[in-house]
């Protein structure tokens, strides 16, 4: 596993309105309230970005369109 952060998924297939604003907000709580330092795998942030990319990923797939690589290589990290 890698040491470097994973990247923000700016595709937005399958996200609703709500999600999106949510996910920010408990983003920046994270960012602001959250643990300091820890490895990527432990990092809640990073897990957010994580499962972000699979539902993405999902709604691709259910859609039958191809995902951007970004996306794939995020939820398969």
């Amino acid at each position: 596993m890698s040491d470097k952060s994973l990247p923000i998924i700016e595709d937005i297939t399958g996200l609703s309105l709500s999600y999106r604003f949510f996910w920010r907000l408990q983003y920046l709580g994270f960012s602001i309230f959250g643990p300091a330092d820890l490895l990527p795998h432990r990092d809640p942030r990073q897990k957010m970005k994580r499962e972000r990319a699979r539902i993405v990923l999902r709604a691709h797939e259910v859609a039958g369109t191809s995902a951007p690589d970004e996306v794939i290589s995020t939820a398969a990290s």
